[in-house]
């Protein structure tokens, strides 16, 4: 019977430090690969950081994905009108060197949630590596252009951020450059690549060439016309 009561002590202890858990804790350094192929495989390398002289267990961890989709006409995308939707995921994994942590992730209509769970203490003052991988259904693909748009941020501080990409087809365009995210903030990073061997752009790659495409078609129907009309 005492060893069940000092279990509740301990779990109603744990519950309270979690609910505290955006003061007492914080997000020192945060590393994020993204690569892009038909999915997008996510590699967050986090270091969370206990802040008080006590031990810490930081308990469930919540991170949220949101996919940014272009509105298309039949399989051209359009400038306008973006869509957002809940993102699926895959091959989800969280650990700590040889250390596995209870992984798993919902949908919730418009978003996603990962969770992840940390029920070992962090020493006072102290810091804990955890990697969290996993496939996301987070690519909005078309015929000569591929992108993907994603969050970050939460309710914890994360003091210094780091985010790269990679593909096998050219990087474009890239928006986004918070190397930190205050609690309870957003900061939305997105990378454009491309089949064809684009520079670095300052407007999204689809954009320019679908707009360069059309004003070429209606110049040309113009000339077209007007040929047409001389020879009347």
């Amino acid at each position: 019977m005492k060893r069940i009561v000092k279990l509740q002590i301990l779990l109603v202890a744990l519950l309270a430090m979690q609910a505290a858990c955006g003061a007492v804790i914080e997000i020192s350094e945060m590393n994020i690969t993204v690569q892009v192929a038909e999915k997008a495989h996510f590699r967050y390398e986090i270091t969370l950081k206990n802040k008080i002289d006590k031990p810490l267990v930081p308990g469930i961890s919540e991170l949220r994905l949101q996919k940014v989709e272009s509105r298309r006409l039949l399989l051209l995308p359009l400038p306008f009108g973006e869509k957002r939707c809940g993102v699926d995921v895959e091959n989800l994994r969280a650990y700590s060197g040889n250390m596995n942590f209870r992984s798993y992730y919902e949908k919730h209509g418009d978003y996603s949630s990962v969770y992840y769970e940390i029920w070992y203490p962090i020493e006072p003052h102290g810091e804990k590596e955890v990697v969290l991988e996993f496939d996301a259904d987070l690519v909005d693909s078309g015929i000569l252009f591929k992108s993907v748009t994603f969050p970050v941020g939460g309710d914890t501080d994360i003091r210094s951020l780091n985010v790269t990409f990679s593909s096998d087809w050219n990087l474009c365009y890239r928006e986004g450059d918070a190397s930190s995210v205050p609690a309870n903030h957003i900061a939305f990073f997105t990378a454009e690549f491309s089949i064809i061997p684009l520079p670095v752009l300052p407007i999204r790659g689809y954009l320019l060439f679908w707009g360069f495409l059309l004003v070429f078609v209606l110049v040309a129907i113009v000339i077209l016309r007007k040929r047409k009309n001389m020879r009347t």
